[in-house]
């Protein structure tokens, strides 16, 4: 791991050595790996509101990060970390199992727990690798999988309480849908963030997605504190708020969180965002347990989703608009001469002519066709033909404004649109051109000529009636000799070589 990335992650030295720790060994990363599942589900048990329900569950979010980076070589770990836990739970609960009924519990918990998640991940990560550019639809797919894939851990590990005797079938009616929005708000918050994480230690995995969404740089600045802790702060007094009132209306003001975390989404790094969504949800969780607001725990269940959620779509957006921007370059610019494209020379005509009947001032359109360019390419190549669209692009953008269209029309022929420019002006910038074009060699022999066709915008004509006066004296010019340039006036035409 370079010392760039370490800079951009955090200062912490203790942070670092356990990094570095865990990329000593699979054995280091494993230990590493099943303490910290261990100490996250103690978290996640902090804030149960029943037997066998939390708030969240960010087990969930580690299992599915840790499946989604290492892939299977993860699952030995994760299982011996839900028999361990298991062993503890039935001790915890006073459970009466034997030491064997107990190991077939924690056997088939695992099951029930990685079995859904690792579908999941695997079910991802194909997906990505068809979409690996498509950031937002990446986002979508994750959300829909870890929404599907926490309903069906969800099932399965009540399924399993109940078959080893450490739920009763009558409180799976009520105990169902806390569980799956408990797993799911694990796994939609914590999962971003461990996956950040966990590609540190095995850099390279997964196509570098984490480049993809910016979850690899932490841009930590003193503006940022002051945003996270104006967060916090509006969190505990909606919180506080709900407390003192006792209203579930008041519960509801939570969802005022999606606004800062929006803010805070539209502003700053794809890593602290997660970052700040995970202290979100670990306060919201907390609270619920510190306030006694278990009444309106479904509330704020719902909530850490939701906020979840809207901060990954936000994430999303910058990468969305530069997206667009690409396509929309794609299909408005040329590829060989970086010219507009005919598509967008008629969209930003009909703009120019709208203004201009309006404003009154002049408007001129310039066609121009390279001299016995089929000549060119049959001598020469298509290679050189190419090279000389370029070069006569290269040149006629010299002269222009950036106010000024240059558009390539098909083939060999460009359009050249001149807003508050007359036909004069626009006649005596096709000289220049011209005589620029005239001293470029292609292939060190041949000299490059061109003609071109000028017409001016009257009262009343529309775009079509223009370009076809433009074309009209660029065939005239054609047609006495090339290599000079033609004006269209009022049905008759003039020229100059």
């Amino acid at each position: 791991m370079s010392n760039r990335i370490k800079t951009k992650l955090s200062p912490e030295p203790v942070f670092f050595g356990l990094l570095q720790f865990m990329q000593r060994s699979a054995f280091s990363r494993d230990l590493v790996l099943l303490l910290l599942w261990l100490l996250v589900w103690e978290l996640g048990r902090l804030v149960e509101y029943t037997e066998h329900a939390s708030v969240w569950f960010p087990c969930a979010g580690l299992t599915f990060a840790a499946l989604l980076v290492l892939g299977l070589r993860a699952v030995p770990v994760l299982m011996i970390g839900c028999l361990l836990i298991s062993f503890w739970s039935i001790q915890y609960y006073n459970l009466p199992l034997t030491t064997q009924e107990s190991f077939e519990a924690g056997v088939l918990f695992g099951l029930a727990h990685i079995l859904p998640y690792a579908t999941g991940a695997a079910v991802l990560r194909w997906f990505a690798r068809q979409h690996r550019r498509n950031f937002p639809i990446l986002i979508l797919a994750f959300l829909l999988i870890a929404s599907l894939s926490a309903l069906l851990a969800s099932v399965l590990v009540i399924a399993q309480l109940v078959i080893c005797n450490m739920l009763p079938l009558a409180e799976v009616r009520q105990t169902w849908l806390p569980f799956w929005i408990g797993d799911m708000a694990g796994v939609v918050v914590i999962a971003p963030l461990f996956f950040a994480l966990l590609t540190l230690v095995k850099p390279g995995t997964l196509f570098r997605l984490t480049d993809a969404s910016g979850l690899q740089q932490l841009r930590w600045q003193t503006v940022s504190s002051a945003k996270l802790l104006l967060n916090i702060l509006l969190l505990c007094v909606v919180m506080l708020l709900a407390k003192l009132t006792e209203s579930p209306h008041s519960a509801f003001a939570i969802f005022f969180l999606v606004i800062p975390h929006m803010w805070i989404a539209c502003t700053e790094s794809a890593l602290f965002n997660v970052i700040s969504v995970a202290i979100s949800s670990f306060l919201i969780a907390l609270l619920v347990h510190l306030f006694a607001l278990m009444d309106y725990v479904m509330v704020y269940q719902f909530a850490i989703n939701v906020i979840a959620a809207n901060t990954l779509f936000g994430l999303s957006l910058p990468a969305l608009i530069e997206e667009n921007v690409r396509l929309r370059l794609v299909a408005f610019t040329d590829g060989l001469t970086q010219a507009a494209t005919r598509e967008r020379l008629e969209q930003q005509a009909a703009l120019e002519l709208l203004r201009h009947q309006h404003s009154g001032q002049p408007l001129s359109l310039v066609l121009c066709d390279v001299d016995h360019f089929k000549q060119i390419n049959d001598a020469f190549g298509h290679q050189v033909g190419d090279q000389a669209l370029a070069t006569v692009c290269q040149i006629v953008r010299q002269y222009l404004r950036p106010t000024d269209v240059l558009a390539r029309y098909g083939g060999d022929e460009f359009v050249i649109l001149l807003p508050d420019t007359n036909a004069d002006v626009a006649s005596v910038i096709a000289e220049r051109i011209l005589t620029q074009l005239r001293q470029v060699k292609i292939a060190e022999s041949a000299h490059i000529t061109a003609s071109f066709g000028i017409s001016q915008y009257q009262p009343g004509q529309d775009y079509n009636t223009l370009f076809a006066q433009a074309d009209k004296a660029l065939y005239q010019a054609k047609q006495q000799g090339r290599n000079r340039i033609q004006h269209y006036e009022a049905g008759s035409a003039f020229s100059t070589t």
